[in-house]
């Protein structure tokens, strides 16, 4: 077990805050660290769904479990063990995804599906973040970076459903305009774009209130 004062400062600092991985270091909108899947992948609310339903189910179990690989193992060998991991959890996850939401939004996912195995939360923060927190308040901080994914994810694809297809999912929703353009990627990049800049905004602000006047 490894104590508070062997912690990184940053990690004692922000230690089970799950609103962390939400703003802070959202992996999409702070660090785009995992835009792939979102601008190109996430085209309308379907397969933004499906992308973010899989993600949760692999990131979730897979650190879950691979926080339990002892620190004794080389880096490399605690890596393959990692990706092993995503690997096999993304076959119940997909079957998982299938049973609840039906072929169409798999189709429409694509390839964008599977590059979720290996995510920068997998294989990037169970290292230098979840091995040093204890096992509740690591769930606790993966969870806000899951849910800070999930919300970028089914927003731009939700954007680009109402301004393409004019609906979210089955539900119509007429704006009385279309912008084809946003279902492409140069589309899904203008559409996190200006989530990053709202996202960092926000984050400024909350900061400013913090300093002592």
């Amino acid at each position: 077990m490894i104590t508070p004062k062997e912690q990184p400062a940053e990690v004692r600092t922000l230690k089970g805050r799950p609103s962390d991985g939400l703003i802070r270091q959202n992996i999409v909108l702070m660090s785009g660290l995992f835009i792939g899947p979102v601008i190109a992948g996430a085209t309308d609310f379907e397969s933004a769904a499906a992308i973010s339903f899989v993600f949760a189910f692999i990131t979730l179990f897979s650190v879950a479990l691979c926080r339990l690989v002892p620190r004794k193992l080389v880096y490399t060998v605690r890596v393959i063990v990692y990706a092993v991991a995503a690997s096999a959890l993304y076959i119940p996850a997909y079957l998982s995804c299938r049973a609840i939401m039906g072929d169409a939004p798999i189709i429409k996912a694509g390839i964008y599906l599977p590059v979720l195995v290996i995510n920068h939360v997998i294989l990037s923060k169970t290292e230098t973040r979840f091995y040093h927190l204890s096992y509740m308040q690591m769930l606790l901080d993966l969870l806000g970076y899951i849910a800070g994914f999930v919300v970028v994810c089914m927003v731009t694809g939700a954007l680009r459903d109402i301004f393409v297809n004019s609906a979210i999912g089955p539900v119509s929703v007429e704006v009385g305009f279309e912008i084809p353009a946003l279902e492409t990627t140069f589309g899904g990049f203008i559409i996190v774009g200006v989530l990053a800049g709202i996202c960092r905004a926000i984050y400024n602000y909350t900061q400013k209130r913090r300093e002592p006047k």
